[in-house]
């Protein structure tokens, strides 16, 4: 949504944009290109994402990347931030690395953390987990209602060392189109594994403290529970004014070029005062 994310970010005050989560970099890109006289926070906790992006901008000097996650962003700055983007969740370069185990539709290890470099892979920490907790992990991140049947197979097929093996237990325990349920259990380890929600909510309990009155903030998300609590500061939080429409979708040319894009939603936002 890199059209909708720079129009929206023409109504930004003067100062520096922070790309939260930067990725591969195609927002940063189309946001550099279209504010030339802008400088820019690029913050992205992927280790590799962030090499290639301190590669491609070592000489442009309107461009700061940083390794890191978003919470670390307030120690960063020297002066509130004119806006701020967060695209949410999981890059289609990493869900296409079979080496990250992201994707039950390849074969790779189990790992599933975005910084390799840090804590433990899924098949390890799932081999410490009891099945009570394994299933209150895929309830809760990935809104699943078989997770005490998909529990007890996932433990009965104990060590599970690839993202083949994972997909064949929740195949065993859901039978028929195991598709939706795949989605949901890969999405719930991931969401726990890298402590997605817990992070979000420290983001956007303090984001308004390093924002300058009127700054722009836009978010993308791509499944409700990361959705509802960015929905909730905009609308609700005396920080924040909620920009109409409350939400945009993708194009249908976009979807077509980029089937994933479909779960994606558009947020936005100024800081109040």
């Amino acid at each position: 949504m890199a059209a909708e994310v720079t129009g929206f970010f023409q109504g930004a005050p003067e100062g520096l944009i922070v790309d939260g989560t930067a990725g591969g970099g195609g927002h940063l890109e189309a946001l550099c290109r279209s504010f030339p006289e802008r400088s820019f926070l690029a913050v992205e906790k992927d280790p590799v994402f962030a090499r290639a992006l301190q590669e491609r901008y070592l000489d442009v000097t309107r461009v700061t990347v940083h390794t890191g996650s978003y919470i670390e962003i307030p120690s960063l700055l020297s002066s509130p931030a004119a806006g701020a983007l967060f695209d949410l969740g999981l890059s289609s370069f990493q869900l296409d690395d079979p080496s990250r185990g992201f994707s039950h539709r390849t074969d790779g290890p189990l790992d599933m953390r975005f910084d390799t470099g840090s804590g433990e892979p899924l098949h390890e920490v799932l081999r410490s987990m009891t099945e009570s907790e394994i299933a209150d992990v895929i309830y809760k991140y990935g809104q699943e209602g078989r997770s005490r049947k998909i529990a007890r197979e996932i433990r009965r097929a104990m060590p599970l060392r690839t993202t083949l093996e994972l997909r064949a237990a929740v195949m065993k325990a859901v039978g028929g189109n195991p598709v939706k349920p795949l989605a949901r259990v890969f999405q719930a380890f991931r969401v726990f594994l890298n402590d997605e929600l817990v992070q979000l909510d420290q983001l956007l309990a303090g984001l308004h403290i390093w924002l300058k009155p009127a700054a722009a903030v836009a978010f993308i998300t791509f499944h409700s529970l990361e959705d509802r609590a960015v929905k909730l500061l905009l609308r609700d939080s005396p920080n924040f004014q909620q920009t109409s429409p409350p939400w945009l979708l993708p194009s249908p040319d976009e979807i077509r070029e980029n089937p994933r894009a479909r779960s994606a939603r558009l947020r936005t936002g100024v800081r109040a005062g």
